[in-house]
């Protein structure tokens, strides 16, 4: 069945160490790259408003995976995040693939419908490369445990039907015995169309070593995103995108961290 592509989010890797410092340090290091970030598009947007000056989220991310990363080496991940001031948990099993078709192929329903939220999305890296992104994230209780594979499947039951019976009982561990500590800064977007008006939305997603006590970030990643539910992307709007996301080969290259992996590639390298 057809899936629209109900956002587009073009996301580039920054140079970590400019992020360096207590969590004030951190906003104020933000809002001088959304200012410079601003004034190099000011030649292609209609407009810019607000800045990233305010932590919009603060989480634990983690993600599981068997010894033999079957998840992965099948395109899926599978991720827990935690909020910190609720503690609630939320879990989201994803399916990549740079080829459209294949990867809205899937049968990603929550086991409980109701609680399972499904989007499929087109993630863009530089210097343009595509992934299409199918999943569901859902509420889970903070009993529940996360042992298995069956588990997942437990969560999602199609999922099933992607492994062999005895790869379902295979032990899953937090990959790379990593956790993530996430802070997300908002406040911050600009305006690719007029009519109808459409928005980028942009936020700075920063991931320190929940087992390190320092204040220095292992990962940092800018992104920025526009939404239609029915896939409605205008040519001009899209245009503006792209050249926005060029700027950041040329006029921006001195922020890129072109060698720099993407958060759940960075996850991956540690195990």
């Amino acid at each position: 069945m057809k899936q629209n592509v109900v956002s587009r989010e073009y996301k580039v890797m920054l140079k970590a160490e400019r992020f360096v410092g207590s969590q004030l340090a951190l906003l104020e290091k933000a809002r001088d790259f959304w200012n410079i970030f601003k004034d190099s598009i000011q030649d292609i947007v209609i407009d810019t408003d607000g800045s990233l000056n305010k932590v919009k989220k603060e989480r634990i991310v983690r993600f599981y995976d068997s010894s033999e990363h079957r998840l992965r080496a099948n395109n899926y991940v599978f991720r827990e995040r935690v909020t910190l001031d609720t503690r609630k948990r939320e879990v989201t099993l994803k399916y990549r693939h740079p080829d459209r078709y294949i990867s809205q192929d899937r049968e990603l329903t929550a086991a409980d419908v109701k609680k399972g939220k499904t989007k499929f999305e087109e993630d863009i890296k530089l210097p343009f490369t595509k992934l299409y992104s199918f999943s569901t994230k859902q509420r889970i209780s903070e009993n529940k445990s996360l042992n298995k594979l069956k588990d997942i499947g437990e969560l999602y039951p199609a999922l099933k039907k992607q492994l062999k019976v005895a790869q379902a009982n295979d032990s899953i561990d937090i990959v790379g015995n990593f956790t993530a500590r996430e802070v997300i800064i908002a406040g911050a977007d600009f305006q690719i169309g007029k009519s109808p008006k459409m928005e980028a939305e942009c936020v700075l997603v920063v991931w320190y070593d929940e087992a390190v006590e320092e204040e220095k970030p292992v990962v940092v990643e800018f992104s920025f995103k526009y939404a239609n539910e029915r896939e409605e992307y205008d040519g001009k709007a899209a245009q503006r995108a792209y050249d926005v996301f060029g700027r950041f080969n040329d006029i921006l290259a001195e922020w890129v961290d072109f060698e720099g992996p993407t958060k759940t590639a960075y996850v991956y390298s540690r195990s």
